[in-house]
């Protein structure tokens, strides 16, 4: 019965990655659309993820206070939040980044050996924490999906591309007006979750500044944090906002 648990597994990882290929390489031949059979692949790829999904919750061991499980929940809502785009916003480049985040969150998690954590833990300012942050990246993202097509778009732009590339692409207006929102939803969801992680830290007795991931955290909470005021208060140009942007996912 594993077995077949881990086929829905990479299943799902080889059926993001194809949809990918596809979408990117739709972008190199402009006068080839991107096929609607591939939609529904991606469709088939998110029910064979969540299935996956569905074994440990019967199971028990889908518990969202562990880095496996995290990887694996963000990866699938990573790659319905590209489906949503795809879908319903008729954005579907997006997916051809986000998509194989989704499929190495998913491999990390198929890989990676269970972590146990003390029974002592107080597991309910956990669980707020990691809803929080997760919630915060998830956000964050899909704000790099659409400023990596702004960013692709403004410079094929420049370089006065054909315009059957550039029909491929959404607008500008649109992915900057849609990376602005991610990135007013992401950032307050990032700040309380590591508001709640340090008050959680004095909790357990520990120190929250001596783990990496917090030192990387504020680095990401600075580097959107420093995006927001150069759009509201210095109103810098939107390719350096979006470059940003990709920065801040850097540092995820």
């Amino acid at each position: 019965m594993q077995t077949l648990w881990l086929f829905f597994g990479w299943l799902a990882i080889g059926g993001y990655l194809w949809v990918a290929g596809t979408v990117l390489l739709s972008l190199w031949r402009p006068k080839r659309p991107v096929p609607q059979p591939q939609l529904y692949l991606f469709v088939g790829a998110l029910a064979a993820h969540l299935l996956y999904l569905s074994e440990g919750i019967m199971t028990g061991w889908l518990r969202l206070d562990t880095p496996e499980t995290v990887a694996l929940v963000l990866g699938w809502l990573i790659a319905l939040g590209a489906f949503v785009q795809w879908r319903w916003r008729g954005m579907p480049t997006p997916a051809g980044f986000l998509l194989p985040l989704s499929a190495a969150f998913l491999a990390l998690a198929l890989f990676e050996q269970p972590t146990n954590l003390p029974p002592t833990l107080r597991r309910d300012a956990l669980m707020l924490h990691v809803a929080l942050m997760m919630g915060g990246y998830l956000m964050l993202i899909l704000a790099f999906g659409t400023a990596l097509v702004y960013l692709l778009t403004l410079v094929l732009l420049k370089r006065k591309r054909s315009l059957a590339v550039l029909s491929k692409l959404p607008p500008l207006e649109a992915t900057e007006r849609l990376t602005n929102q991610l990135v007013l939803i992401g950032f307050p969801l990032l700040t309380l979750g590591m508001l709640v992680g340090i008050i959680w830290a004095r909790l357990e007795g520990r120190s929250a500044w001596s783990d990496p991931k917090v030192l990387f955290s504020f680095l990401t909470w600075g580097i959107f944090g420093a995006y927001l005021h150069a759009r509201f208060v210095r109103q810098w140009k939107t390719e350096a906002l979006h470059w940003l942007v990709v920065l801040g996912f850097v540092c995820l």
